[in-house]
């Protein structure tokens, strides 16, 4: 019997196809690039692997983008085709993709918990389960997983600072931050590539308002990347953070040009719609211009992408960011179809992302579009009741902002002044600290006073 890195059954009889799976899920959990390729060369090892399929599947499910559906099915269909002799495990696995591919993805989190209940140190499942809970905003959640799993690592474990960087953003998000910190920076001292724990503690920095040490932080360990995936171009949008923070719009505009959204990067002309690089570009583009910034053209690359996918509801996050960028474009006509769409999606789901449509993304989105029209009452109207239930949409605490930033602009350009001391409220519940001195409430705040 073949096994993994930390010693979990791989059931083939071919040892290139578990030596091949294992290296992808070990390049997976590291953030490389190098993932697919050995996927299928395990599957080309051993066409039968039941486990291998499931793996693809997984992986194309992560990448949140409706034009996979076909390819989630067939991996999910010749897994089904092959499970006969399965290890419990990687039944578990199974039913953790059939889960997710039907939106039911709590489900799937609890298939992942049922499996670090008897391998806490499987770290396939804690990466996975970290990943769908941080896109419904469930991240309480996230940390009590990692927290019970915390215990049975140790140096000797293989990918141990994986581990760490995992648990660092799980305590950064439920505002635990100078464990996170401290996590953070070990598991890169552990391994100077790790992006992930780099981004834990530079989600920190922003979070504690130190954006000298931000800049300087990814400005250390930017050379390490050379290898990694997508959250290298994440890292330099929150690079775009600090600077953003201390006004240097220019050099904001550099690093979206350069990194966030240069088409030409390899990493972007293989995937150029990777859901997280367009909410990084619509994101940072949109907080320019609510700084007076003109961002010139650079929507249009966006809108470009956009419009082949006004019927994906595959992450509530990443769809009021395709109705900013249709909205920033004049697409207006397809924004309301985006719109139509996402409230159809909400009535018939009978999964996990119906409801936070609800409650998230469609009022996230409808304020987005009346925001760009000027619409300001409007965008008061929908975002004050709904704003404590944007957590749902998923994403984070720093991208979440942006849509108070937006709710903000608002109230200032309606003048409602009595609404301001809510706002900056708000914020520093969500862990900001001395929100008055942000810039996007700077403002504001000399109102109230």
């Amino acid at each position: 019997m073949h096994q993994d890195e930390r010693g979990h059954a791989l059931t083939t009889s071919s040892s290139t196809a578990a030596e091949e799976i294992d290296l992808a899920i070990h390049n997976f959990l590291h953030w490389k690039s190098d993932v697919v390729p050995h996927v299928g060369a395990s599957l080309e090892a051993d066409p039968d692997f039941a486990f291998a399929n499931v793996v693809s599947g997984l992986i194309m499910h992560g990448a949140r983008n409706v034009h996979f559906r076909k390819k989630i099915e067939g991996s999910l269909a010749k897994a089904q085709e092959c499970a006969a002799g399965l290890s419990e495990r990687e039944q578990l696995y199974l039913n953790a993709l059939e889960a997710s591919a039907a939106g039911r993805i709590t489900e799937a989190v609890s298939l992942y918990e049922t499996i670090l209940a008897k391998s806490p140190v499987d770290l396939f499942a804690q990466r996975l389960a970290q990943m769908e809970l941080f896109w419904i905003g469930e991240m309480d959640w996230s940390e009590q997983i990692s927290r019970r799993c915390a215990a049975h690592w140790n140096e000797s474990v293989p990918s141990y600072g994986v581990h760490l960087s995992c648990r660092s953003f799980d305590l950064e998000e439920t505002h635990n931050f100078a464990e996170a910190e401290a996590l953070g920076r070990k598991s890169v001292d552990i391994d100077p590539t790790d992006v992930w724990g780099t981004h834990s503690v530079a989600h920190v920095l922003i979070m504690q308002g130190r954006h000298d040490e931000g800049i300087q932080w990814i400005d250390s360990l930017k050379h390490n990347w050379a290898d990694s995936n997508q959250m290298v171009l994440h890292l330099w949008w929150h690079r775009c953070l600090f600077h953003l923070e201390r006004g240097e719009f220019d050099e904001v505009l550099h690093i979206h040009d350069t990194w966030v959204r240069n088409r030409e990067l390899p990493l972007l002309v293989s995937m150029p719609d990777l859901y997280i690089d367009m909410q990084n570009g619509a994101s940072m583009l949109l907080r320019l211009e609510l700084r007076g910034v003109d961002v010139g053209n650079r929507w249009a690359e966006l809108e470009e992408l956009t419009l082949k996918r006004l019927d994906d509801h595959t992450s509530p996050f990443t769809s009021p960011h395709f109705a900013i960028i249709l909205a920033a474009t004049g697409r207006f006509d397809e924004a309301n179809q985006l719109l139509a769409s996402m409230r159809a999606f909400a009535d018939h789901d009978r999964g996990t992302f119906g409801p936070r449509y609800v409650s998230a993304a469609i009022p996230a989105a409808e304020a987005a579009l009346a925001h760009r029209c000027g619409e300001h009452g409007k965008v008061i109207e929908l975002l004050l009741p709904a704003r404590h239930q944007l957590w749902q949409m998923g994403g984070s605490h720093a991208q979440r902002d942006l849509f108070f930033l937006i709710l903000a602009d608002s109230i200032l350009k309606e003048g409602r002044t009595d609404l301001i001391g809510i706002i900056l409220d708000d914020i520093e519940r969500a862990g900001f600290a001395d929100a008055a001195s942000r810039i996007g409430y700077r403002e504001a705040e000399t109102l109230v006073h």
